[in-house]
């Protein structure tokens, strides 16, 4: 008989009674959660306090299934529909079905379905190896009896002593460590430095009940601590679902890691396409301005008509520059590692003001850049969200002389940093537009250079440090852009 089973079940309260009583007499002990929201689930499913998940398909919808089937796939979490005959079918290599009966005879079903489903689980996974460390007779008569028996889907080892754990870990791998606290050759902080050196995660049960020491045990490197009772073992019914909490923890991770690697190798793909196709559109594009400029020099009685094409094609070709550059930067935002740093933001502004000066003297611009916090950030990037926000301000000043401010604050729990300015302003409509990548509200490219990149990047920076930007103003009346990180974190 399958022992101490978690299950979670989502149904209306009638058939949650049902479904338990079935549960209740087929198998000893089964943990029944009832999930009465999308919430529960979750906590469910994330804190892995279940092994198999039962739902009635009347209670929920399609979306929740594609909702959860990401979770599904990654914790290998069996889960058994109740679906009615009528009803669209969901199965899959995930998801599994019992039909139901008018007379509800399928309930009775449920058991060897669990069972058979309980089976293929550790069938196609294969067992999880354990090795438990205890010299004490007592301790190891209660491992034989009460988790051994009663847990066939693990692969079980004993050893009583330090030295026998090195030995046995070097001639097998292990997926989980169980060790006493107490032995005769060391104690808990020795099996847990072992273990760690082979990257296997560990457990340690102690007798001894003091926080100070669970503290100790979990910061030398213990995934968890279980307080032994002399007694009885009943520890030991507390122990699977402990193992069961730190391998799917360690599923998790790995799972994670290689979802991290797998991210890493597509930004490194993406950065040198980017740097391909950037290299290989800026050279034909680069000659194609310099064959431009050099006919201008030369075709002195070229005809006005043609002498404006000219000028047509040169501010194509930089546009087309400056739209290769904007996704280029865009593209490659991601995979720049740089690490984030204390930095002062008022310098950051100075200097993007500083690669701003050709255009402010053209304008006669006046920014005024007041004292501001320091964060942790990348530094370069801040320059050039600072250069983008300032520059646009100078950009779309209509007929007026261009001022600026740019100032910060703190405000519930955030660091708002702001850069107002004086020109046309933006309709309330576009507030959100205007960050869309290629957003450009002024048809008239004439009047306003650009290739609607520059908040699309600033939009991306802020992503990137975990923060927000938004925006106030009307038609006329200026504008000024909101952005905000949050207090303490990197």
């Amino acid at each position: 008989m399958i022992n101490d089973l978690r299950i979670a079940i989502i149904a209306d309260q009638n058939e949650q009674i049902l479904i338990s009583n079935e549960l209740n007499a087929a198998f000893q002990q089964p943990q029944i959660t009832f999930c009465e929201s999308r919430e529960d689930f979750e906590k469910a499913v994330k804190l892995h306090n279940c092994d198999f998940i039962i739902v009635n398909d009347a209670a929920v919808n399609r979306a929740f299934y594609t909702y959860i089937m990401p979770f599904l796939e990654l914790t290998k979490i069996p889960f058994l529909v109740l679906r009615e005959p009528q009803a669209q079918s969901f199965k899959n290599k995930v998801i599994r079905e019992l039909v139901k009966t008018p007379d509800g005879s399928h309930l009775k079903e449920l058991p060897g379905v669990i069972t058979q489903l309980f089976n293929e689980q550790f069938a196609l996974g294969g067992q999880n190896k354990i090795l438990f460390l205890e010299d004490e007779e007592i301790d190891i008569t209660f491992i034989k009896r009460k988790f051994i028996r009663l847990n066939p889907q693990y692969e079980c080892d004993i050893v009583t002593s330090i030295g026998e754990l090195r030995e046995q870990i070097e001639k097998k791998d292990y997926d989980l460590v169980v060790s006493d606290f107490n032995l005769p050759d060391g104690n808990a902080f020795d099996s847990i430095a072992i273990a760690a050196g082979a990257d296997i995660p560990i457990v340690i049960a102690t007798g001894q009940g003091v926080e100070k020491t669970a503290v100790e045990l979990m910061r030398a490197g213990a995934a968890d601590y279980l307080i032994k009772d002399k007694n009885m073992g009943e520890h030991m019914l507390l122990l699977p679902s402990i193992i069961r909490s730190v391998l799917n923890y360690e599923k998790l991770e790995s799972y994670n890691s290689g979802l991290v690697e797998m991210l890493r190798l597509k930004n490194q793909d993406l950065e040198r396409f980017a740097h391909i196709i950037a290299h290989d559109l800026r050279s034909p594009i680069a000659s194609a301005i310099l064959l431009i400029d050099t006919l201008q020099m030369l075709g002195e009685d070229l005809s006005e008509e043609l002498q404006e094409t000219m000028g047509m094609l040169t501010e194509v070709s930089h546009n087309m520059t400056n739209t290769i550059e904007g996704i280029y930067q865009y593209t490659v935002m991601d995979s720049q590692s740089d690490a984030f740093v204390p930095v002062d933001m008022t310098k950051a502004a100075e200097e993007a003001l500083q690669n701003l000066q050709n255009k402010v003297n053209e304008c006669g611009a006046v920014v005024t850049i007041e004292p501001m916090a320091t964060i942790e950030a990348n530094y370069v990037q801040m320059v050039q969200l600072f250069q983008n926000l300032m520059g646009n301000g100078i950009k779309y000043r209509g007929d007026k002389k261009p001022e600026l401010t740019v100032r910060s604050f703190q405000k519930d729990g955030e660091q708002v940093f702001t850069v107002s300015d004086n020109g046309i302003g933006i309709a309330k409509e576009n507030h959100k537009k205007i960050f869309d990548i290629f957003s450009r509200l002024h048809n008239s490219s004439s009047q306003y250079e650009g290739v609607g990149m520059g908040l699309t990047i600033v939009k991306r920076i802020l992503e990137r440090h975990n923060g927000r930007i938004w925006v106030e103003s009307d038609l006329g009346e200026g504008t000024t852009f909101f952005f905000a990180v949050k207090l303490g974190l990197n």
